[in-house]
């Protein structure tokens, strides 16, 4: 019976040693998690400040752009301003439809036209 109480205090033993080892294991790996974390928190930020500089430096140069587009010169009408005001504004389908001649228009005469129009505003003559 002095040899079995013996193996129980043993085991009880190695028992307690195993578990404050495991708790020194716990311990350590919850001090890793939580420089991890705190790595992670700070790289956040960092992330976060980093983003907010950019979107500033952003807004800034639209901010610049816009009040440089605003400085163009004003587009000089084609027609006195009397003959646009006594132009329809608003035509009907059926005068759309005359004017088209129930032809769909090209799109790239569209955007030919559109092209020469920017060419005329910003350089003062038409590019053909």
């Amino acid at each position: 019976m002095a040899a079995l109480s013996k193996n129980v205090e043993e085991m009880l033993i190695r028992l307690a040693e195993n578990a404050r080892t495991e708790q020194d294991f716990v311990l350590t790996l919850s001090d890793a998690i939580r420089r991890v974390d705190e790595q992670l928190l700070r790289d956040v930020r960092n992330v976060a400040l980093q983003h907010e500089l950019r979107r500033e430096a952003i807004l800034g140069e639209l901010q610049d752009l816009a009040s440089r587009l605003c400085a163009l010169p004003a587009r000089v009408p084609a027609q006195p301003v009397a003959a646009i005001d006594q132009q329809q504004v608003n035509p009907t389908r059926a005068e759309i439809d005359a004017a088209m001649n129930g032809q769909a228009g090209d799109w790239r005469q569209a955007a030919q036209n559109m092209h020469d129009e920017f060419e005329f505003t910003f350089n003062g003559q038409p590019r053909h």
